[in-house]
């Protein structure tokens, strides 16, 4: 640790290129991921599967997904991210194209499952691009950028979904995503090839701060900062922290994926109307990044920000449950400041936080881990959510939600010392 490992840095026009194709790649694969949750009510009318089998798809796939995080934050540590990210784009492509062709229930799930663990190699080795190849003052304005491909990949789904399902039916939904992935992931391996191999040969090495030159034995203690992963997040309060990721997870995956199916059944809506209305949730959603950097901005610690954000998620869960079902306007603006205050914690938890690891060589297995315990609650949601909804209604569900949001701000406050210290003793 009292080794300072330089990381050269691309000049200013490839840092923008790189990071314009890094909101690009991430954006478009939203549209290979949220194309069942566009598409469920059509399905289910098909009678390719029930609600509750819906459900149990879905959870097929945040299992993977949430699985291949760990796998995915140890791979993007040791070798080259940006074939990480190919592999995975590609894969999707291939799992979304034979769902087109509309394939056995049992053979379906598998797919869906296969497709979750293909993205769960994109995130965790994209940040860890971030934190080597953006300059340390640009890194949070890239991670800024980065936390809205969440919601304008959301918003790029469901338009083109609810125009596809009107115009060609659901195999459509799925066909052209395929497609889609594959562009990108030829795109994406050749430029960043290119600009890596550029910023190799005529990138700038980023300099050491003066605390980082200073003497590590002084200013970085070795018993309060260990190299091991998981000593690492007991230390930091990143391992109760998992609990936070997993609400946050729930929040905005659920939300995100169950919002049609809620409007379809309280308000009656068609399939294209309802995924239209969704589409009103991405783009409030957008604004969720730079909520939290102003709301980091007055109280300067991550763990605070996401506390305030539970705080106004839990408010509109709870406007949502009282008064949402006298007016369609209140309802899907409460579910937009749900999925707006989650993608801004997101930012801070699985984007932000995991930069102050660059220094320890843990930047991937931080985002792995975190964004795995974050997967595997909204697995476990995504299955109960549609159990819930069957036999007990919205209302029943929605109360959980909101009850869980609250358990996430209390556990924010308990872990918000030892991340303060952390910092200290780093930084």
């Amino acid at each position: 640790m009292g080794t300072v490992i330089k990381k050269k840095i691309a000049g200013e026009k490839e840092t923008i290129l790189f990071i314009m194709l890094c909101w690009l790649t991430y954006s478009c694969s939203y549209i290979g991921r949220l194309n069942l949750s566009a598409s469920m009510s059509e399905m289910v009318a098909d009678g390719i599967f029930l609600k509750s089998q819906a459900g149990a798809v879905t959870t097929g796939y945040f299992l993977c997904y949430g699985g291949g995080q760990f796998l995915s934050g140890w791979l993007g540590d040791k070798f080259r991210p940006r074939f990480l990210i190919f592999i995975g784009l590609l894969l999707s492509a291939v799992c979304n194209y034979c769902i087109s062709l509309e394939p056995p229930l049992w053979l379906l799930a598998t797919l869906w499952s296969l497709n979750g663990l293909s993205l769960s190699l994109l995130w965790a080795p994209l940040i860890r691009l971030v934190s080597d190849r953006v300059a340390a003052e640009r890194r949070r304005k890239a991670c800024t950028a980065l936390a809205t491909t969440m919601a304008a990949g959301t918003l790029m789904s469901y338009l083109l979904c609810a125009a596809l399902i009107e115009e060609f039916g659901w195999h459509a939904s799925f066909y052209v995503p395929a497609v889609i992935a594959a562009v990108i992931a030829f795109l994406w391996i050749i430029l960043t090839t290119r600009i890596e191999k550029d910023a190799d040969k005529t990138g700038i090495d980023e300099l050491p701060s003066c605390r980082e030159a200073a003497d590590p034995e002084e200013d970085v203690p070795h018993d309060e900062v260990p190299s091991k992963l998981f000593p690492l997040l007991a230390v930091s309060g990143l391992l109760t922290m998992t609990v936070v990721a997993g609400v946050l997870s729930i929040l905005k995956d659920c939300v995100s994926t169950w919002t049609p199916t809620f409007l379809i059944d309280a308000y009656q809506l068609d399939s294209v109307t309802s995924i239209l209305f969704g589409t009103l949730m991405p783009v409030f959603g957008l604004l969720g990044p730079y909520m939290a950097n102003w709301i980091m901005h007055k109280v300067n610690d991550e763990f605070s920000s996401m506390f305030w954000l539970f705080i106004i998620s839990s408010g509109a869960l709870a406007l949502l449950v009282l008064a949402g079902r006298y007016s369609l306007g209140i309802a899907v603006f409460c579910l937009a400041l749900t999925y707006a205050c989650s993608l801004g914690q997101n930012m801070l938890l699985i984007g932000t936080v995991p930069m102050y690891f660059l220094n320890v060589g843990r930047v991937a297995g931080v985002t792995g881990v975190l964004n795995a315990s974050a997967y595997f609650s909204a697995a476990m949601m995504s299955l109960l959510t549609g159990i819930l909804v069957e036999h007990l209604g919205w209302t029943f569900t929605i109360t959980v939600w909101m009850v869980l949001s609250i358990v996430a701000s209390l556990f924010c406050i308990i872990s918000r010392r030892k991340w303060k210290k952390f910092r200290r003793n780093l930084f």
